[in-house]
């Protein structure tokens, strides 16, 4: 009886050092630092600088034939000074897509809506997962037809000390990218901010006489253009290289 209850007592002692040897190594593969996960929330915002300018050159010869303007026509060396005071923008989609070692990252926020970039706009929140991000870019997709154009541009163009109201209408697709640098997402959950900011002086720089086609009525300049149909148009490659990102730790 005795020898049985030696015995016994042996056979528990073992099991319960094997239970806590497991449980020991069950507890070191959960705390694994490798192997936690987080994310971090990105807040994008997008601006349109630089909203004063001048058209000048093959531009504006062009913007002197539609006002129809026999001084303008024969102005030797013609130049118009350029004000926006709005730009509506049919907002569709805003991606980040960048490599992190062999994985390549993709998120992107989907909608429709109009926004006016004349103003620090926010467009919404990616949340990006732990990692180290390189080759970064951004892209900023506008969209939109005769009825609700991708971008409408409302201004007015001084001519002799004359306002002349501008707008300039585009459809189609139009997709502006943006690089940025390496992005760092640590596990504490710490959030950015990403800063787009649209360059318009680069854009009317492009301006050139075959990129739009206009009327002049009741006063008004409209320009056409459509992005689908010439997707070599000047203009449309100066507004898709004009965009420049920032993130910035809060």
């Amino acid at each position: 009886m005795k020898k049985s209850f030696i015995q016994l007592c042996t056979t528990v002692t073992l099991v319960a050092a094997l239970f806590t040897a497991c449980s020991k190594q069950s507890s070191d593969e959960t705390v694994d630092p490798a192997k936690q996960e987080g994310n971090a929330t990105v807040n994008y915002q997008i601006q349109a600088v630089n909203p004063t300018g001048s058209i000048d050159g093959s531009g504006a010869e062009r913007l002197g034939r539609i006002i129809n303007d026999p001084s303008a026509a024969s102005f030797p060396s013609l130049r118009f000074d350029l004000t926006w005071d709005s730009i509506k923008v049919r907002f569709r989609e805003l991606k980040f897509a960048a490599k992190s070692g062999a994985d390549e990252i993709n998120m992107s926020i989907k909608t429709d809506r109009f926004i006016d970039i004349l103003d620090s706009t926010s467009l919404g929140s990616i949340m990006l997962p732990v990692g180290n991000f390189d080759h970064v870019k951004v892209y900023f997709r506008a969209q939109g037809d005769k009825q609700k154009p991708a971008i409408l541009m409302k201004g007015r163009i001084t001519w002799q000390g004359n306002d002349i109201p501008v707008e300039v209408v585009i459809v189609g697709k139009i997709e502006l990218t943006a690089t940025g640098n390496d992005v760092a997402i640590g596990a504490d959950g710490l959030s950015f901010d990403g800063k787009l900011k649209l360059d318009l002086n680069l854009v009317m720089s492009k301006l050139q006489i075959g990129d739009f086609t206009g009327t002049f009525t009741g006063g008004k300049i409209v320009l056409s253009i459509d992005a689908d149909v010439d997707t070599n148009n000047r203009l449309k490659s100066a507004l898709e290289n004009s965009m420049s990102v920032e993130h910035k730790l809060r």
